[in-house]
């Protein structure tokens, strides 16, 4: 009986086979409050209003986040689904307003030397990405699917239980 070469064996007792993966860890569903599925029509056409109203920020300065707050305060008291919509979209636009407004400003110094043009065009992407995902969150919200923002959906689902 002729011996395998060295590092062909493939059972789990091999000492050079990688550890088994650990299973990713699936995201928290909604709570039945918070699923589009269980909200009325009404509902759904305000939170998709509350991710919308981000395009404010083309019209005046801040106008991404101040839509968003705007809508929030208004409607927080009527309905826990656009109460989490409204709080989702005012945060993230808000984390996004201050990281294009900063990189905006930083690349007036840089541009001197020639890579300010670069964190300039960063930023623009930036405002555009934080734009065409908040029209994504609105598309899923009207369409009757759940939706989160990546990081700010599951803290503020913490924050309102």
């Amino acid at each position: 009986m002729a011996d395998a070469p060295q590092g062909s064996q493939t059972g789990p007792s091999s000492p050079r086979s990688p550890p088994p993966a650990a299973p990713a860890a699936a995201p928290e569903p909604l709570p039945p409050e918070l699923q589009s599925a269980n909200v009325s029509k009404d509902e759904r056409t305000w939170g998709m209003l509350c991710h919308l109203l981000a395009l404010g920020g083309f019209v005046f300065p801040f106008g991404s986040v101040l839509g968003p707050l705007v809508m929030w305060l208004i409607k927080r008291e009527e309905s826990r689904f656009v109460d989490f919509h409204g709080r989702q979209s005012m945060w993230f636009q808000g984390f996004a307003t201050v990281a294009v407004y900063g990189l905006a400003i930083l690349s007036i110094p840089l541009s001197f030397i020639c890579i300010g043009y670069v964190t300039g065009m960063i930023a623009l992407l930036a405002a555009l990405g934080a734009i065409a995902y908040a029209i994504y969150g609105a598309i899923q919200v009207s369409g009757g699917k759940d939706f989160e923002y990546y990081w700010i959906g599951p803290w503020v689902r913490r924050s309102m239980m």
